[in-house]
Formats: structure tokens, sequence, C-alpha cells
């Protein structure tokens, strides 16, 4: 997901300096001055916080606890931001939540006998289409004013229905503009939020929100959360109830605290530390494989990993927790962190600090060992190849990578194309980095 993709209206009267991407976590978007990099460099080293590149962008990630004294100190710097709030004012100005009526029930030409379906108002969902077929032409009964979808080999198209005068009528359309009419025809329904024993979480199911319109649905995932635990749920954080509730009002969704407590996340979550044979070798292989390259040594026990380099050594253990730590030569890594690219970067760079180990590019060395193991792998392996094409494309080759992660890649594309799945990312880029990775390979 490329989180600035709906912040085209925001930006209407220019860029601010930095833009909260994602909850708690800040890119620069502009320049900064020199007077105002000199301040800001001062807020961060009071609130110790360390700048990062993510997706060759100066990024910085705020705990949630520093993240009001981190906004309320830039008042004075002047330092222009656009955070998650002032996304949310602008994105919900777009969207009205009156239900509007759908027009008679008319039958309309169709242009194939695909399968069709209807957007029906009341369940938020796509209801199949019964097609008749008539002196070789294809027809059905639809609602006019309603949204059509007809899914085929070669893709999915959409449609909106029209009376011309007199004749009922089909317009094919983008899909971003048929979920924004959807929007407009859908009834009301109710979310449920769920809270957890901490009253720290809230937690929305995605079978809840169905259909959403894509500027909706960025907007909540810049502001959740997601864990391998709870794949079909969004994690918020508790103070922004109101927040969410507004997005979904919008559209025509009330969302509602339940009384009910989320437990599974709570219960499991400790600070024992995780037998190594338990933690998914793909995942650990990656930090194994890294920590050589910057000269460390490593021995492996049931429950721990010993890193030794110039400046001594460091004992590792995983836990299931939150967050990571460090207590003089133990440190605690969250085998969540594994799958967070920017996380795992932040670990390896203090360990390479702490035991005076070589100074290799991590977020660059990173990409190019991430394996593919879920959908959200995929993306940032496309994602930072994508980004790196045009000034480095060796290095935008090496990180589609080779074999079985190739294959993913070129496998992910091709559906792209065919129409099977939907992507904002720009695969036009994917598929000229594909097409140098194999002329590579057949020179080789």
């Amino acid at each position: 997901m490329e989180p600035l993709e709906f912040c085209d209206l925001c930006f209407q009267r220019g860029k601010p300096n930095l833009c909260e991407t994602y909850k708690n976590t800040f890119t620069k978007i502009i320049a900064l001055q020199f007077s105002q990099k000199s301040r800001l460099d001062k807020i961060l080293n009071r609130l110790e916080i360390r700048p990062r590149s993510v997706d060759k962008r100066w990024t910085i990630i705020v705990d949630s606890e520093k993240r009001k004294e981190f906004l309320d100190s830039l008042w004075g710097v002047n330092v222009t931001i656009h955070t998650l709030e002032d996304h949310v004012k602008v994105i919900t100005r777009l969207y009205k939540p009156e239900v509007r009526k759908l027009g008679d029930r008319e039958q309309v030409e169709l242009t194939s006998k695909e399968s069709w379906e209807e957007f029906d108002p009341k369940s938020r969902d796509w209801a199949p289409l019964q097609v008749d077929i008539k002196k070789e032409k294809f027809f059905a009964k639809v609602n006019m004013g309603n949204v059509l979808k007809c899914s085929s080999f070669e893709g999915t198209e959409y449609f909106r229905t029209y009376l011309n005068t007199d004749t009922p009528m089909l317009a094919p359309m983008e899909k971003r503009a048929v979920y924004n009419i959807v929007s407009t025809i859908a009834e009301p329904i109710t979310a449920i939020w769920k809270s957890d024993g901490d009253n720290q979480h809230g937690f929305i199911g995605y079978d809840q929100l169905p259909n959403l319109p894509d500027e909706i649905f960025n907007v909540l995932r810049r502001l959740a959360t997601t864990d391998k635990r709870m794949p079909e749920t969004m994690i918020f954080e508790n103070d922004d109830f109101e927040l969410v509730k507004t997005v979904l009002g919008c559209i025509k969704i009330d969302l509602t605290k339940s009384s009910d407590i989320i437990t599974s996340l709570v219960d499991k979550k400790s600070d024992i530390p995780i037998s190594i044979e338990t933690i998914q070798k793909e995942r650990l292989q990656v930090m194994l494989d890294i920590l050589k390259e910057m000269g460390g040594k490593i021995e492996t026990e049931k429950d721990s990993l010993t890193i030794s380099g110039t400046r001594g050594l460091v004992k590792m253990t995983f836990v299931d927790n939150d967050k990571s730590t460090q207590d003089g030569t133990m440190v605690k890594i969250s085998i969540s962190a594994l799958e967070d690219p920017p996380r795992f970067a932040e670990i390896l760079f203090m360990i390479k600090k702490r035991l005076g180990l070589l100074d290799l590019p991590l977020e660059n060395t990173l990409s190019q060992h991430w394996p593919i193991v879920s959908d959200i792998d995929l993306q940032y392996i496309v994602q930072t190849a994508i980004s790196w094409w045009s000034n480095n494309p060796v290095l935008a080759t090496k990180i589609i990578g080779d074999g079985e992660k190739f294959t993913k890649v070129k496998e992910w594309n091709n559906k792209i194309k065919e129409g099977k799945i939907r992507s904002t990312l720009d695969t036009i880029t994917l598929g000229k980095i594909i097409k140098q990775k194999e002329s590579n390979q057949i020179i080789k």
C-alpha cells in the first residue's frame, strides 16, 4: 500500500515538511532548511528518537507515549506537518452519509454472458445476476443507478446502469469510482469495536467492513496494525476510537464499543525466551546471514544466540512480546520484529553499533535478504525494488531475488496483468525490473 496515494487533496496548498504516513511514523516530504533541521534534531535528541531510511525516505518512528510531546514541540520550530488527524478531516469531506435511493428495476443488455453481479445496498455485498439470452443477446434486470461487476478469465470489469432517454444502458467505470458510488447507495450498518484486557487496543474484524472505498480503507490501514495471530483483524490504539468512528461514519458505518474483551493476544505475550527451533527458519536466517556479513560470530543455544564482535558480545533471546529491549549485554527480540523490516533494521543497527561490526547499508542489505513468506513480505519486496529502479537498477534486480523468491514476484505480477488481483504499486516499473532480471539470467 502507498500511504500518500490519497493525499493529493491534502497538499493542494503545498506539501508539508513531514507527513504521518502510518500511525506514529513520520516521513519527510520536502527538504528542511538548515535552521529547521537544527531545531528538529534537538527535539529528536531530547526525545531519543533516531531517524532512519525507509524506502529511501527520511523517516522517524515515535513511541505512542511521546507522540503528543513530539507534535507539540514542532509548533515553535516552523516545521510543517500533516498528521493522520489532518488527513481524516480532508478525506471525510468527500463523503456524505445520506442514503441515495436506486431507480426502478429495468432490463438492460449486457456485454457478455460472463459472471455478473449487482451491488446489494442492504448487505453491502455483491449478489449474482440471472442472465437471460434473447436472440443471441444477454439481458438482466437491475436497478437503475446501481453498479455491476463482470468477472471473467481476462479480469474484472465494472459498470454503472443509467437511462439514456428511456433506454437502460451500461457505462464502464474504474473500480475506484464504483466503490465511491457504493458508499452513497449502501444502507447504514453497525461495526463492533472490541478492546483488550488492558484497554490499550481496539479490534475490528475485516468482515465487518465490506467493500470500502479505497480512500477510506487507506486511512484505516494507516491507523491500524496487524498481528499474524489475528490476520483478519485491524488493531488500533484505544485512543483512536473517535477518529476511526469519524472515518467510518462518513460511509454510514456506525462504530460501537462492545463489552467483549479480546484476550488472545494478551494471554500469549510473555518475556519467557522462545526456543530457537520454534522460530520461522526463513525469518531467523535473515538475521543470521546479515550478522555474519557484518563480521559477527554466532553461537547458537537452545533458546538464545550469542553474537561476538570487536567490542564484546551480546546474548540474544526471542520473546512473544510487542517490544524489543536491551539491558547491558542481554537483548530480548520481539518475534514480531522479525516480520517488520524497519524494526528489524533498527535491531541490526543497535547490534552493529554495540559490537563494532562492519558498517553495511542495512536497509539495502535487508531488502535483498528478506524472504517472501506472506503477502506483506511480497508488497515490501516489490515496493522497495520499484523505489530503487531509477537510481540503482542493479540493486532493484537483486531485491526481487532468485529462485523461489523471484518466481513469487513474477506470479504476483502475472496475476495483476490478468486482472485476478489489484495493486496500487507501479507495475509498469516492476515489469521492467523482471525483464532486466530475466535478461541477466540469460547472459549468465
